[in-house]
C-alpha cells in the first residue's frame, strides 16, 4: 500500500481557506474520506487563521495530505499561537466553536503538536469504509 502526499502553503487570509478546502478536494479525488476530509480541513484552516499568528500580516498556513486508499491524513500547519485547541462549550445560536468537536466525531484521530521552529500542527485522519474489511 504505497503512501502518496501532497502539500500547499496559503496566505494567512481567511479567503484562502477555500483554496485549502479545493486542494484537498482535488487530492483527494474519488477516496471515500474526502467529504468529511474536506469539512475538518475547512475547521482547522479557519482555526489557523483566525487563532494563530498564520491570520497576521505576512501570515501563512501548510495544508500537507498524505494519502492511501484505505486513509487519508489531513495537517495543518499554522505560524503558532500562544493557546493550545481546546473543546469550546458554545450555544446553539452560535456561529463557531464547534471545529474540535467536529474531529471528535469525524476522525478516527486526531491531534496537535507544538513545532520546535514554527507553529502548531493539528491533524486528522480519516478512514474508507472500506478500512475495516
Amino acid at each position: 500500500m504505497s503512501v502518496q502526499q501532497k502539500e500547499i502553503r496559503l496566505p494567512g487570509l481567511a479567503v484562502e481557506v477555500s483554496a485549502a478546502r479545493r486542494f484537498v478536494r482535488e487530492v483527494l479525488g474519488e477516496h471515500p474520506g474526502r467529504a468529511d476530509a474536506v469539512l475538518l480541513t475547512s475547521e482547522i484552516g479557519t482555526n489557523a487563521v483566525e487563532h494563530s499568528r498564520s491570520g497576521r500580516p505576512g501570515g501563512s498556513f501548510l495544508v500537507n495530505v498524505r494519502w492511501t486508499i484505505r486513509w487519508a491524513r489531513v495537517a495543518v500547519i499554522d505560524d503558532g499561537a500562544d493557546g493550545a485547541p481546546c473543546l469550546q462549550r458554545v450555544g446553539t445560536g452560535s456561529a463557531g466553536g464547534r471545529g474540535v468537536a467536529l474531529l471528535d466525531e469525524l476522525a478516527v484521530r486526531w491531534g496537535f503538536s507544538r513545532r520546535s521552529t514554527r507553529g502548531t500542527e493539528v491533524w486528522f485522519v480519516v478512514a474508507s469504509m472500506e478500512a475495516g474489511s
